[in-house]
């Protein structure tokens, strides 16, 4: 996913809501987060491909393995954020279930999208196993 292929989130919930309050920022910080996750990755392969040794090989893939945690860290720690108000939010007597489930819809995409950008990057490690998300995880 590039800039260009963002969900605009704007559009899923009203501008001025309280559920937009309390997640707007925190679904713009999921799809940052995965889209750091695929520039590392980008730059990973370039910096694989242009290494012989494997050395620095390994120092790279080190490197890159930390910077994706943290961008992923960052991710799990917006999702959680936004899945804590959308569960406040459903709570309320005035809530608009429309905006609830378009969030909740927003979310799931969110999560999709950086579940898959894991998937690609995890591909940089030749000796795990493939991994491959569950709907359960």
């Amino acid at each position: 996913m590039t800039g260009a292929d963002a969900v605009p989130l704007g559009p899923l919930l009203r501008t001025h809501s309280r559920l937009a309050r309390r997640s707007s920022s925190d679904l713009r910080a999921i799809d940052r987060a995965t889209r750091r996750i695929e520039e590392l990755t980008v730059i990973l392969d370039r910096q694989l491909a242009s290494e012989a040794r494997e050395e620095e090989r390994l120092k790279h893939l080190r490197q890159a393995t930390g910077q994706i945690t943290r961008s992923a860290n960052d991710g799990i720690q917006a999702y959680r954020r936004v899945a804590s108000a959308l569960r406040a939010e459903e709570q309320h007597a005035d809530a608009d279930g429309v905006e609830v489930e378009q969030a909740t819809r927003a979310l799931a995409d969110a999560r999709a999208r950086m579940l898959e950008a894991l998937e690609i990057a995890s591909k940089r490690y030749p000796w795990a196993p493939p991994w491959r998300a569950t709907a359960a995880e």
